[in-house]
């Protein structure tokens, strides 16, 4: 199949168009192999003679022979500023930064981040001492509640302290009641 940027006259694009049309845009494999166009460009020209008409492919043709050179035109123009004529030649224009401010905020802005970096870094150190701490009371707390548990448990029961001298435990509230008893 030919190129489909390849060149064709406007009466030889017409009557391919044309028989495309005849066809109602069928078959038009063999209309490509007949004429080594591609179909897209059958189906192109087939469209455009649809909604152009008959001397579409003619002011195609003259648009196509017109150069560039001859429908652009030119200006010339006059700057006086030598600075806009720089940056428009450069395509850039010059700063003009205040080194002395730049450098300033710069550094002024590091040693912000730094600053709230840091407070963050204590804030975490506070806060796990912290956490430790109240974790370690607790620990300590729930110690003694056990001790005091087990006191109470063993002061509120039956055992056997000493057997080969024995010496027995009794619940505290037995042994009073015993020792008012005994009284009267």
């Amino acid at each position: 199949m030919a190129n489909e940027k390849q060149n064709y006259s406007a009466d030889f694009k017409k009557e391919v168009a044309q028989k495309a049309l005849d066809q109602s845009k069928k078959n038009l494999d063999k209309l490509s192999k007949k004429y080594s166009v591609p179909v897209s460009v059958i189906l192109m020209w087939a469209t455009e003679l649809e909604k152009g008409g008959e001397d579409v492919f003619e002011r195609e043709e003259d648009k196509d022979t017109s150069s560039p050179e001859e429908s652009a035109e030119s200006f010339d123009v006059e700057v006086t500023d030598e600075e806009l004529a720089n940056s428009v030649e450069h395509g850039v224009m010059e700063d003009k930064l205040n080194y002395k401010r730049l450098i300033f905020w710069s550094v002024f802005g590091t040693i912000l981040v730094i600053v709230f970096v840091r407070g963050l870094y204590e804030m975490y150190q506070y806060n796990t001492q912290v956490t430790q701490e109240r974790v370690s009371s607790e620990s300590e707390y729930y110690q003694v509640n056990q001790m005091k548990k087990e006191a109470r448990q063993q002061l509120d029961s039956f055992g056997v302290v000493d057997l080969e001298n024995g010496t027995y435990r009794i619940p505290i509230d037995s042994a009073i009641n015993k020792m008012a008893a005994d009284e009267e």
